[in-house]
């Protein structure tokens, strides 16, 4: 009676436990075009990553779309930006590619600014927009003299007095050109300071644009004149010599 009683027992625990463990679900096909976290980073639904909003699924299992904008940190991110503007430098004038300088019989000038500015520690500026270039500078510097009485000894050891005459050691002169908009100094040329003593000087721009032109200077006079090629809408004066030589 026992034994008949084991197979039947076993039956029933056989069926109890394939009532239990229920239907195993297959595993879905990776490659299927269905939603979820599958996708191309270029397509629109998006990798799924925590913390952003593109691909995330809600609460229902529906992609959600943000709208955020990117910041400038992002480095994933292409943000649109304005071009750096090329900025306009001179020509280099080192001994290898200094461009020739121009003279009245290669080029007809015509005269746009002369004057004879005195200068006590003051300042003038004019602007003006080249279009043809080059422009030329002239200066011809007139420092104010001074004459002094020095003591030496000879070679026989007698002190001796002298009075000598030259130009101020409060005299200096300087000719700056800017970009206007920005300030950037684009030429300078001057007597003493961090300049030579030559009383005769010339700047030449080369390059078209606008340019703020500035004079300064203390205890002397400079004969000033600014020239530019001829042309018919220019206007202006014939060239004159200056009364030093450059």
């Amino acid at each position: 009676m026992t034994a008949s009683r084991i197979p039947v027992i076993c039956v029933i625990i056989l069926v109890l436990m394939i009532s239990f463990s229920g239907c195993i679900k297959p595993p879905e096909n990776s490659g299927s075009s269905g939603g979820g976290d599958s996708g191309s980073w270029f397509g629109g639904g998006g990798k799924t990553t925590p913390g952003t909003g593109s691909g995330t699924k809600g609460t229902t299992g529906t992609p959600v779309t943000s709208t955020a904008t990117p910041v400038a940190n992002e480095t994933s991110v292409l943000v649109p930006a304005t071009p750096y503007p090329v900025e306009t430098t001179p020509p280099v004038t080192s001994s290898f590619t200094r461009l020739p300088d121009y003279t009245l019989n290669e080029t007809p000038f015509i005269a746009i600014f002369y004057d004879t500015i005195v200068f006590r520690q003051n300042r003038t500026a004019y602007t003006y927009q080249l279009e043809r270039p080059p422009l030329v500078i002239e200066m011809c510097i007139k420092p104010n003299m001074t004459t002094r009485t020095i003591w030496y000894e000879n070679t026989a050891g007698d002190g001796k007095t002298q009075k000598v005459t030259t130009f101020s050691p409060s005299a200096w002169f300087e000719v700056t050109v800017r970009d206007p908009a920005t300030g950037t100094i684009i030429a300078q040329e001057g007597f003493a300071k961090a300049y030579s003593v030559d009383t005769g000087k010339k700047l030449t721009i080369r390059s078209a644009g606008t340019y703020l032109i500035e004079f300064s200077g203390n205890e002397l006079s400079a004969e000033i004149q600014i020239r530019v090629p001829q042309t018919e809408s220019q206007t202006g004066q014939p060239v004159k010599n200056l009364s030093c030589s450059l």
